[in-house]
C-alpha cells in the first residue's frame, strides 16, 4: 500500500506572518486557549535571536473547513480565501500564536482575567551582549539601559530607520538592522500532512500531542461537523442550548448526551459507541441536530413536570436523558397513559440498579431496545436488571453521599414531593450549587450530624436522615439541636408544620421526634419511602389528587373562578389570536379590582381538561417556563409589572392533562388595563369581566377600597 508521507519544509518569519494574515495558516478551534504568558513569548523570540531551534510546526494541508479561531486578541484573523488549500496547525499553537502577537503587537484578554497584555510592549535590550547566555536580549520588560520595542525591530525597513536615526548611535542601528535580519531570515521547520481526511489529522494531532490535552469526542464530533455554509458549528450550538439549560437548573447535562442520542437515532445498528459515532454522517448529523435538541429539551421538561426533578444536580445519570430523548425523537406527542407508566418503571429501575455507572455505551443500546418496546405500548422484560431495593432496612443502612447514582434517586423521590419549609410551608427551593457535595446548603440531616458528635450512634449519616431544606434553615436555624428542639421552636412559628414534615416523608407522631428516637424516626421513614420506591417499579403509583383543585373545577365558574380553554391560540381558526391575551389579562385585572380568584388556563367552559400543548407550540420556549415567561410579559404589558406579586403561576396536572394554574390576591389599589391607548377598568360581575364606566368605577372605588 502507498502511504503519501507528510512533507519537511521551512517557512520564514515574514512569510509565516503574512500567511496567518491571508487566512492560510489557521488554528483549529479543537486546540487549547492561548495560554502563554508575554515572558515565554519574549524567551520564544529571544531563541530565535539567537538561532536556537524551537520545535517543528506540524501543519495539515486540506481543501476542508474546519471551525477555527477567528482572532488573537484583538487582531481579526480572515477567512482562507474561496479555491485556496488552508493550512491547519496540529502542533505548535502557542508558538505560532506568540510569534504572530509579537509581530503585530497583539493586545490579549485571556479567559478568566480581568488584565490585557499588550505585546508590543516586549522588548530588544540593545546594550545586552547576545551571546551572553545568562542574559536575555529580548525580554517582556526593559533589562538594559537602552531597548527598543520588538515589533519595530520585527518589522523594521528604511522608513523606520530614518525615524530611529535620532535616538540611536550609528553602531545601535547596524545592531537594530541586524537582529531585524536575524528574525527575517530565521526558516522555522515545518511538516506537512497533506491527507485531505480529518480523521488523518485528528490522528496525527492525537498522537503528537499526549502529553497535552486530549481532544474530546464532542470536540472531534464539533470539528467533522462544522459547515460555515450551513452556518453549523455544534459548538456553538451546544453552548445556546446550555444557556436554556441554565435558565430551568440543569447545566450539568454533558455534551456527550446528545453525541450519543444522534448515535441512537442515526445509526444502522442503533449503538452509541465511540466508533459508532465517528463514523456518522456529516449532513445527517446537521440535518438530525434540531430534532435531538427537542427531544433532549421534552425529555428534560418531562423530567421536571411529570418527576418534578427541579435540577440536573440530583439526577441519577444524566445518561437517563438518552433513553428518553430517544423515546421523544420517535414520539413527537405526549406519552399516552400507558406509555407514561411504563416510562416512570423504566426511569426507576435504571436509577434504583446503579445501570450507568459503568459499560454505559452497551447499556443504553439494550435500553433502546426498551424504549422501542414502550413505544409500541409494551412492558420491556427487566430479567437482567436487579434492582438495589431489598427492603426499608437496606435504606436505612445506605450511607448518604451527594454523588452516589442510588442516594440520587432517592432524592429525586423527596423533590417529588415537593417539599415544604418546616418555617411557614413555602416551597424548598433547590438549587444546582446549593446540591454538590453532601454539607451543602441545601441538604439537611433531620437529626443533626452536630446533634450526634457526643452521642455514640448507628447510621447517623443514613440516606434515610436526610431531607431538603432552603439554604438559610439549615446552620442558622438548626444547628446542632435535637429535633424536638427545632421543630418544636418551628411549631411555634407554623401551625401547620405537620404539612411540611408530610412532604418529607415525616410526621410529627409516631415518628420518635418529640423523644428524639432515632430509631424509631429511621423505621418509619425509611418504611414510607420504601413503598414510594415500590409502587414506582411495579406500576402500582398513582399521581397524588389535588383534592382542592378537583373540587374547585368541579364547582364550575363564579366570581372567584374563571376558565380559558387557551392562553392565545384560537380553536376556530387553528392559529394565534391576540385578543385572546387581551382577554387573560382582562381577567387578571378584574380579580385584582374584586376579590381575587383562580384563572385556570386548559379548561373550557364545560370544565375539560384541555391540556397547554396547542399554545405551548406558538411559543418560542416550548414549555412551561415559555409558557410563565410569555404569561408575565402579558401581565406586565396590559395591567402592569408592580402587580406581579399578586400572581402565582403553577402548573398542576388535572385529568391527565397539564394546565395553567393563576391565583390572583386582591389588589390595595385600583387597577387599571391598558388597551390600544385608553385605560380601562375591570371587575368581576358573576362569571365574567365587566368594564366599568367612569362614574360606576368611582362608586366602585369607594365601596371596594375606602
Amino acid at each position: 500500500m502507498n502511504f503519501e508521507q507528510p512533507k519537511p519544509d521551512s517557512k520564514k518569519y515574514a512569510d509565516l506572518i503574512s500567511d496567518i494574515e491571508k487566512g492560510i495558516i489557521k488554528i483549529p478551534k479543537f486546540q487549547r486557549e492561548f495560554v502563554w504568558g508575554i515572558d515565554k513569548t519574549a524567551n520564544l523570540l529571544d531563541s530565535i535571536l539567537k538561532g536556537y531551534p524551537i520545535g517543528t510546526f506540524i501543519l495539515w494541508k486540506t481543501n476542508e473547513r474546519i471551525n477555527d479561531i477567528k482572532n488573537v486578541g484583538n487582531l481579526d484573523i480572515p477567512p482562507t480565501p474561496d479555491g485556496t488549500k488552508v493550512e491547519y496547525v496540529l502542533d505548535g499553537q502557542q508558538r505560532i500564536t506568540s510569534l504572530f502577537a509579537a509581530y503585530r503587537g497583539a493586545k490579549i484578554q485571556k479567559v478568566g482575567e480581568k488584565k490585557v497584555t499588550d505585546y508590543s510592549d516586549i522588548v530588544v535590550n540593545i546594550d545586552i551582549d547576545i551571546s551572553d547566555s545568562d542574559r536575555q536580549v529580548i525580554s517582556a520588560e526593559p533589562t538594559g539601559k537602552k531597548y527598543i520595542s520588538l515589533s519595530t525591530v520585527l518589522n523594521f525597513n528604511y522608513a523606520k530607520s530614518k525615524e530611529l536615526e535620532s535616538q540611536f548611535s550609528s553602531n545601535e542601528m547596524q545592531l537594530i538592522d541586524s537582529y531585524s535580519t536575524a528574525f527575517r531570515t530565521y526558516e522555522f521547520s515545518t511538516v506537512v500532512l497533506r491527507k485531505e481526511d480529518i480523521d488523518s489529522a485528528i490522528e496525527v494531532f492525537t498522537r503528537i500531542n499526549t502529553g497535552g490535552q486530549t481532544l474530546t469526542l464532542f470536540e472531534i464530533m464539533s470539528a467533522k461537523t462544522y459547515d460555515e455554509e450551513q452556518q453549523f458549528d455544534m459548538t456553538v450550538k451546544w453552548a445556546d442550548f446550555v444557556k436554556e439549560l441554565k435558565d430551568i437548573k440543569y447545566e450539568g447535562v454533558s455534551n456527550s448526551v446528545v453525541l450519543s442520542l444522534l448515535s441512537l437515532v442515526l445509526s444502522r445498528t442503533k449503538e452509541c459507541k465511540r466508533k459508532t459515532i465517528l463514523a456518522l454522517d456529516k449532513q445527517s448529523i446537521i440535518d438530525a441536530w434540531d430534532d435531538a435538541i427537542s427531544a433532549l429539551k421534552d425529555s428534560i421538561d418531562y423530567f421536571r413536570t411529570t418527576y418534578r426533578i427541579p435540577v440536573s444536580q440530583i439526577l441519577p445519570y444524566d445518561a437517563l436523558l438518552i433513553p428518553f430523548g430517544y423515546f421523544f425523537y420517535h414520539h413527537k406527542d405526549k406519552p399516552s397513559g400507558l406509555q407514561k407508566k411504563l416510562l416512570e418503571e423504566f426511569f426507576w429501575r435504571m436509577s434504583l440498579s446503579f445501570r450507568y455507572s459503568s459499560s454505559t455505551e452497551s447499556r443504553l443500546a439494550q435500553d433502546i431496545k426498551r424504549i422501542d418496546t414502550i413505544l409500541e405500548e409494551n412492558r420491556p422484560d427487566y430479567a437482567d436488571i436487579k434492582v438495589d431495593l431489598d427492603s426499608p432496612r437496606a435504606l436505612v443502612e445506605t450511607n448518604f453521599s451527594a454523588g452516589n447514582s442510588y442516594c440520587k434517586a432517592v432524592l429525586c423521590l423527596l423533590a417529588y414531593q415537593e417539599p415544604k419549609d418546616f418555617r411557614d410551608n413555602g416551597k424548598v427551593i433547590l438549587d444546582n450549587s446549593w446540591l454538590k457535595i453532601a454539607n451543602s446548603k441545601n441538604y439537611h440531616h433531620f437529626f443533626p450530624k452536630a446533634y450526634f458528635k457526643t452521642k455514640e450512634t448507628a447510621n447517623a449519616n443514613s440516606l434515610v436522615n436526610i431531607t431538603f431544606v432552603s439554604d438559610h434553615l439549615n446552620k442558622r436555624k438548626i444547628g446542632a439541636k435535637a429535633p424536638s428542639v427545632y421543630i418544636r421552636d418551628f411549631h411555634d412559628e407554623n401551625s401547620e408544620i405537620n404539612i411540611a414534615l408530610n412532604s418529607h416523608f415525616i410526621d410529627l407522631k409516631g415518628f420518635g421526634i418529640e423523644s428524639d428516637d432515632y430509631a424509631t424516626f429511621l423505621a418509619k421513614r425509611s418504611k414510607l419511602i420504601y413503598d414510594a420506591l415500590k409502587s414506582r417499579i411495579e406500576l402500582t403509583h398513582q399521581e397524588s389528587v389535588n383534592e382542592e383543585l378537583e373540587q374547585l373545577i368541579h364547582a364550575g365558574e363564579s366570581a372567584r373562578v374563571e376558565f380559558k380553554s387557551t392562553l392565545r391560540y384560537d380553536l376556530k381558526t387553528k392559529e394565534v389570536n391576540n385578543k385572546l391575551e387581551f382577554v387573560i389579562a382582562k381577567t387578571i385585572a378584574a380579580f385584582l379590582n374584586s376579590e381575587g380568584g383562580n384563572l385556570l388556563i386548559g379548561i373550557d367552559d364545560n370544565s375539560n381538561a384541555l391540556g397547554l400543548e396547542n399554545d405551548l407550540q406558538t411559543l418560542g420556549k416550548q414549555n412551561t417556563d415559555g409558557f410563565e415567561l410569555h404569561l408575565i410579559g402579558l401581565i406586565k404589558k396590559y395591567v402592569g409589572a408592580e402587580y406581579g406579586g399578586h400572581t402565582k403561576i403553577s402548573f398542576p396536572f388535572y385529568d391527565s392533562q397539564q394546565i395553567c394554574r393563576i391565583q390572583v390576591s386582591r389588589s390595595g389599589t385600583p387597577v387599571f388595563m391598558s388597551y390600544e391607548g385608553k385605560d380601562e377598568f375591570f371587575v368581576r360581575t358573576g362569571c365574567s369581566s365587566q368594564s366599568l364606566s367612569r362614574g360606576e368605577q368611582s362608586i366602585y372605588e369607594k365601596e371596594h377600597w375606602l
